[in-house]
C-alpha cells in the first residue's frame, strides 16, 4: 500500500521460477506506464494513449548493440562508440514508435560526453573544467573529480558554461567557520554547488548564492535582474518552518526590496505552504491554505478574504466539489464526477452549464457535450435544469492516440492524417479543403505547407532548430539569431528589416528598422518597462513614455505622449 497521497501503483512480472521479479511496472496516476528490469533500469515508457519509447543499454561486452545489448530484445542503436568498451548498464539509445532515436556516448567514468539527436547532430558534454575549480593538479584537487558538468557544446558550435563552488557566492564571500576546507582562494568547499551559468554569447547570465551548509540563499540574472534572497527559519518539532524571501524591485541605480514570509507545514512527509504574509505576482492570489489528511487543499483564502472550499474523493485524491467565494452572495460551485478507473472527468457541473465527457478504451476523449442550465451559481450540481440545446463534439484517434477527426456542434468535421513516421500530413476542413504538411526534417520540424489553393510555403531551420527562413510563392523572409536563440533580425522579401537588441539578462531592450526608426526600452529589475523612447528615421524623439509599477508588478501610473 502506498501513502494516502500517492495515487500511482507498482506491479511485478515474475521470471520462470515464479518467484523472482523480471520486470517491474510503475503505473502513474494518469495510467502511463514505466517498465524497469530486475536491476532497476528503465526499459520502456508507454503513454496511456499508445505512444512509447524503448531504452537500450550496453552489456559491457561490445559497443556494437547489433552484437549485444540489454535487454536482448531492445532496439539496435546505429552509432557504435569508438575505443574501449563502455561499462554495462549505460543507456546507449532511446527509440520511439517511429524509430527516431537519441544516442549517447560515454567517457571512462560512465558520464555522457556526446549525444546525437535524430538528425545525427552531436551535442558535446565536458566535466570538471576550470569553471568548477579544477585549476590545479587533478590528482590533488577534488574539483577535478567532482563530476560536474561544466560545458555543453551545441550543434552550431556555441558553448554554454556552468560554474560551481565560487567562494564569492558562498556565505556572501565570507569565510565559513564550520571547519570547512576550501579548494583555493577562488573556490570554496561546496564542490557540486552550481553558482552560475555563462550563456552561448559568453555572458554570465545567471548566478546562485549558498549558505555554508549548502542551502540556496540567492538567485539573480545578469545585472541583478529577478534577484531574490532567501533566509531559512528554524524548523519546529512538527516540521513546520517559516522562510523569508526578499525580492528586489526598482532599478540597479535605485533598488528597492519587498520581504515576504512563507510558512510551511509537513503533511505525510511533504512540506506544503499554508500562509504568506504579503501578496506577490505569480503566487496565485492566495494568502492561506488548509489541508486534509491526505495533503489535498481543503480551503484557500485570498487577500480580499474570499474563501474557496474543496471536497475530495479521498480514496483517489480527486476533487469532487469546489465552492468559490464560499458563504457569499456570489458563491460559485463546481461539482465533478470522475471516470471509474481513469483520472479523467466524466461530468462537471458549473454555473450555467453541465459538461459531460466520454472516452475510448485508451482514455482518449471521445465525446464532449455542453448543456446550458438555469443554475447561475452551480449549487444545484447535476440536478440543474437544462436551458436550451446541448452542444456536442466527437473525436476519433489512431492506435497511437493521434486525433484523426473532430466533429463540432454544427456537424462540421475536420480530419487529420499522418505519415509513416507519425507526423501530421494533411488537415481537411468541413468544406473538403486540404492543407498538406510535408518535408519534415529528421527532428520532426515542418519543412513545407501547401494550402488548399496550392500555395506552397517552405521553411528552413538552424542547427539549433530555430526558424531560419520562410518562403512563400518565391518570396522569402529570413531570420537571424544570437547564440542563445533570441531573434536579432528579420529581413522581409523586399529587403526591409527589423532588428532586436537584448540585455545580458535576455530581455528585449531595443527595436530598429532599416529606415532608422527605433524604440528603446528601459526595464526595472523585475522586467517591467518603466521607460520607452520612440525615435523617427532622423533620430528625433517622437514619443517618450514613463511607467510606474507597484510591488505586484501592476501598472499604477503612465506619463508621456507624442513629442
Amino acid at each position: 500500500m502506498g501513502d494516502p497521497d500517492v495515487d500511482a501503483r507498482i506491479s511485478a512480472q515474475y521470471g520462470a521460477d515464479g518467484v523472482t521479479p523480471a520486470v517491474w511496472t510503475y503505473t502513474t496516476p494518469h495510467e502511463d506506464t514505466e517498465q524497469y528490469d530486475a536491476n532497476g533500469r528503465l526499459i520502456a515508457l508507454t503513454a496511456r494513449t499508445g505512444a512509447s519509447q524503448r531504452f537500450t543499454y550496453s552489456d559491457g561486452a561490445s559497443n556494437d548493440t547489433s552484437v549485444a545489448r540489454l535487454p536482448a530484445d531492445a532496439p539496435v542503436c546505429p552509432n557504435v562508440q569508438a575505443g574501449a568498451v563502455i561499462k554495462a548498464g549505460l543507456l546507449v539509445c532511446v527509440t520511439d514508435n517511429w524509430n527516431r532515436q537519441v544516442q549517447y556516448e560515454y567517457d571512462a567514468l560512465g558520464r555522457v560526453v556526446k549525444a546525437y539527436d535524430p538528425a545525427n547532430q552531436a551535442y558535446l558534454y565536458a566535466y570538471d573544467g576550470s569553471t568548477g575549480g579544477c585549476v590545479l593538479d587533478g590528482t590533488t584537487n577534488k574539483a577535478c573529480s567532482a563530476g560536474n558538468l561544466t560545458q555543453v557544446t551545441y550543434p552550431d558550435g556555441k558553448k554554454k558554461t556552468y560554474h560551481y563552488n565560487e567562494r564569492a557566492r558562498i556565505n556572501d564571500g565570507s569565510n565559513c567557520t564550520n571547519n570547512v576546507t576550501n579548494i583555493s582562494v577562488t573556490y570554496g568547499h561546496l564542490l557540486n554547488a552550481l553558482t552560475g551559468i555563462t550563456d552561448e554569447k559568453g555572458v554570465r547570465y545567471a548566478s546562485w548564492d549558498y549558505s555554508c551548509k549548502g542551502a540556496v540563499v540567492g538567485s539573480e540574472h545578469a545585472g541583478g535582474v529577478d534577484k531574490v534572497r532567501i533566509a531559512y527559519g528554524t524548523r519546529a518539532a512538527d516540521g513546520s518552518q517559516t522562510n523569508t524571501v526578499t525580492s528586489y524591485l526598482g532599478t540597479t541605480a535605485s533598488p528597492a526590496t519587498i520581504v515576504r514570509n512563507y510558512h510551511f507545514k509537513v503533511i505525510l512527509g511533504v512540506a506544503k505552504g499554508d500562509t504568506l504574509d504579503q501578496p506577490c505576482a505569480g503566487c496565485d492570489g492566495m494568502m492561506a491554505r488548509t489541508y486534509d489528511a491526505n495533503g489535498n487543499v481543503s480551503t484557500a483564502r485570498d487577500w480580499n478574504g474570499n474563501q474557496t472550499n474543496y471536497t475530495y474523493d479521498l480514496a483517489r485524491n480527486l476533487e469532487t466539489r469546489r465552492v468559490e467565494a464560499a458563504g457569499s452572495s456570489v458563491a460559485r460551485t463546481i461539482t465533478t464526477e470522475w471516470h471509474p478507473t481513469l483520472r479523467l472527468r466524466a461530468r462537471m457541473a458549473e454555473p450555467l452549464r453541465i459538461t459531460t465527457y466520454t472516452y475510448d478504451a485508451n482514455g482518449n476523449l471521445a465525446t464532449r457535450s455542453v448543456q446550458p442550465t438555469t443554475d447561475a451559481s452551480g449549487a444545484q450540481g447535476f440536478s440543474a435544469t437544462a436551458d436550451g440545446t446541448a452542444r456536442n463534439w466527437a473525436y476519433t484517434y489512431n492506435d497511437l492516440g493521434q486525433v484523426t477527426s473532430v466533429a463540432g456542434p454544427r456537424s462540421a468535421t475536420t480530419t487529420y492524417t499522418y505519415d509513416s513516421e507519425g507526423r501530421l500530413a494533411t488537415v481537411t476542413n468541413a468544406a473538403g479543403h486540404i492543407t498538406s504538411l510535408s518535408n519534415y526534417d529528421a527532428n520532426g520540424r515542418l519543412g513545407r505547407i501547401t494550402d488548399p489553393n496550392g500555395l506552397v510555403t517552405d521553411m528552413t531551420y538552424t542547427p539549433r532548430g530555430w526558424l531560419a527562413s520562410s518562403t512563400t510563392g518565391g518570396e522569402s523572409t529570413v531570420y537571424e539569431y544570437d547564440g542563445v536563440g533570441q531573434l536579432t533580425k528579420a529581413t522581409l522579401p523586399d529587403g526591409a528589416w527589423v532588428s532586436y537588441t537584448y540585455d545580458a539578462a535576455h530581455r528585449l531592450t531595443a527595436i530598429a528598422d532599416r529606415n532608422g526608426n527605433s524604440v528603446t526600452y528601459t526595464l526595472d529589475l523585475a522586467g517591467n518597462r518603466i521607460g520607452e523612447q520612440v525615435k523617427d528615421s532622423s533620430g528625433v524623439l517622437a514619443r517618450q513614455i514613463s511607467r510606474t509599477y507597484n510591488t505586484l508588478n501592476r501598472l499604477t501610473q503612465i506619463t508621456g505622449a507624442l513629442q
